[in-house]
């Protein structure tokens, strides 16, 4: 072979790789429904069988025959439509002996009585059409989890599982805020162990489910995609949050769902840079990849190379995209600090119509979960309109790009914030919400959230808008401390940087000074009353609970909005009949 033979050679392979390896990429990216409207990602998302291959019977019964079921519609999964007869093919006594024997297609119907959960893991046969779908049979919360899985930490494990719905279940734990922590780590965990298996866990529904008294979480999720949480409620956690996504996890509809009581966050959306980065490493692959350093350029190097191993969105990068994020009511959480609706890495996502009251938080915070990769270009953070405007020179997992719109946020909190905005989230479009903190402040703004930021046709008090920061946020009261320090230094926002911003508030149709008193006499029945009331083992709506409809004649809350960025429905799925601010 010639030495031109060889050159020509190296060419072709060089050729080969530079179009085949992107390409074999995405093949591996998946790919996400984009829309403003839940229902519809949902249709086209969630391809579900008309009718069920097998039904497993889970129970101590040994006399029924048969199963009535009906196709389940997650977008209106208490419709009542007609029901096919199928013969039990198979019964079972534990929940984890029909998982083991599950395939694609199959319903596991689970009787009334009290179960250890189960673990459920990658089912080859499952996919489009074919969901392996577990639900409890009886009255809402007769079928009880109340003993962990074969893994203690976790009730109900799906781990790099695919194509599930879990529909139904009352997920019990033992313990619950200012109680002793014991028992399983959460009551649902989806995860992929993605430092093992290379994969993510996606295409999983969960719908109906009361999970609740947890030592940790009502429901956690890393290394995931494609998931659907509705009509559940989430409740008493001991020592963190309601519910937790995490791990660079994209593409949820987190829907109507109840976040109540728990210690720490509602609703935790940290999709967490450094652990994401972390479980890469973890990855036989990048073995060999150099040593962590706490330093945006290798952390963007690692990203790098694992988008050509993996494609992009098909691995954890501590960003979450193309969520949304509406309907939910996140209530008497946060005596430990935190955001009741605590938001990390989230971008390019929608949050709408979440009521958000009696919390003892933040309201909603966005920031970078002060990952040591952005630490550099948050403090002391931009002190020049260049500095601020240049993404490259701003933090990299703050939350940018989404819509924050018709949301009701009303809280008592000194040191805390309705919205908070920071660490680098920036190009946030906020409109038409009920953002009230009696005490200062109601919208929070630091200098590397500033740029392109949309803000208007909001109800607020006060409003801060904060130059060099002090501490990465949302910070947190230890258990046991009553010490509260101010979170921010008092140096004002450089009038420089407000002009980066596309619209601002004092601005932009919004009206200030507002406080819960001046704005009670608003909404339909103002009070602090509890959203539910959990008795029994059960949960039920609080009868004394407020209603936040604006009242007849509201003038300041069906005054000035911006119909573009309307919802057509409110937080209780009722189609808007006048164009109202707030989650109503």
């Amino acid at each position: 072979m010639t030495m031109l033979d060889r050159r020509r050679g190296l060419i072709a392979v060089a050729v080969i790789l530079l179009f085949v390896i992107p390409a074999a990429a995405a093949l591996l990216s998946p790919k996400f429904v984009k829309t403003q409207n839940s229902d519809e990602w949902v249709e086209k998302t969630f391809h579900l069988q008309q009718r069920y291959s097998r039904v497993l019977l889970v129970g101590s019964s040994t006399n029924v025959k048969n199963v009535s079921a009906a196709p389940l519609d997650l977008n209106d999964p208490f419709a009542q439509k007609p029901e096919r007869s199928y013969p039990v093919s198979q019964c079972f006594a534990t929940l984890q002996e029909a998982a083991d024997a599950a395939h694609g297609g199959d319903l596991v119907a689970v009787l009334p009585g009290h179960y250890a959960g189960f673990v459920l893991r990658d089912k080859s046969d499952a996919g489009d059409g074919k969901y392996i779908h577990f639900k409890a049979l009886g009255t809402p919360g007769s079928v009880v989890i109340d003993q962990a899985s074969q893994i203690p930490d976790w009730m109900v494990l799906l781990e790099a599982a695919h194509h599930v719905i879990l529909e139904g279940f009352n997920i019990a734990g033992i313990t619950g805020p200012g109680l002793e922590p014991k028992g399983p780590r959460a009551g649902i965990m989806l995860g992929s162990n993605f430092g093992v298996h290379g994969k993510q866990a996606h295409h999983i529904a969960v719908v109906r489910v009361f999970s609740h008294n947890h030592r940790m979480w009502g429901l956690h999720s890393t290394d995931t995609h494609t998931v659907l949480i509705e009509d559940s409620v989430f409740a008493l956690s001991c020592i963190e949050h309601s519910a937790y996504v995490s791990d660079g996890s994209d593409n949820y509809v987190i829907r109507r769902n109840i976040f109540f009581g728990s210690y720490a966050s509602g609703l935790q959306i940290n999709l967490d840079p450094e652990s994401s980065l972390h479980e890469v490493l973890r990855h036989p692959r990048f073995k060999d990849f150099p040593a962590e350093q706490p330093t945006r350029e290798w952390a963007q190097k690692l990203l790098k190379a694992a988008t050509q191993e993996f494609g992009e969105n098909n691995f954890p990068d501590g960003r979450g995209i193309n969520f949304i994020v509406e309907e939910n009511v996140i209530n008497g959480n946060g005596k430990r600090g935190g955001g009741s609706l605590n938001l990390a890495g989230l971008q390019d996502s929608l949050v709408q119509n979440n009521l958000i009251y009696g919390n003892f938080n933040h309201g909603i915070a966005l920031w970078d979960n002060g990952n040591p990769y952005d630490s550099s270009t948050v403090l002391p953070g931009p002190s020049s309109p260049e500095q601020a405007r240049d993404p490259a020179l701003l933090p990299f997992w703050g939350c940018q790009r989404n819509i924050i719109r018709n949301n009701t946020v009303l809280l008592d909190a000194r040191g805390r914030s309705a919205l908070l905005l920071n660490n680098g989230s920036w190009g946030n479009v906020v409109r038409n919400n009920i953002l009230i903190n009696d005490q200062p402040n109601s919208l929070e703004v630091t200098a590397t959230s500033i740029y392109r930021l949309d803000s208007g046709f909001n109800i607020l008090n006060t409003i801060h808008y904060v130059g060099i920061s002090a501490h990465s946020l949302p910070w947190v009261i230890q258990p046991g401390s009553k010490a509260v320090t101010s979170p921010f230094s008092e140096t004002e926002m450089l009038p420089a940087l407000k002009q980066l911003a596309l619209n601002l508030d004092e601005n932009n149709h919004s009206r200030d000074g507002f406080n819960r008193e001046s704005v009670a006499k608003e909404f339909l029945k103002y009070n602090e009353e509890p959203w539910i009331l959990v008795e029994d083992n059960m949960w039920r709506l609080n009868p004394a609970r407020p209603d936040f409809h604006p009242r007849s004649g509201s003038t300041l809350l069906t005054g000035s909005v911006d119909q573009k960025q309307l919802p057509q429905r409110n937080v209780a799925g009722e189609q808007r009949q006048t164009p109202d601010i707030g989650a109503y």
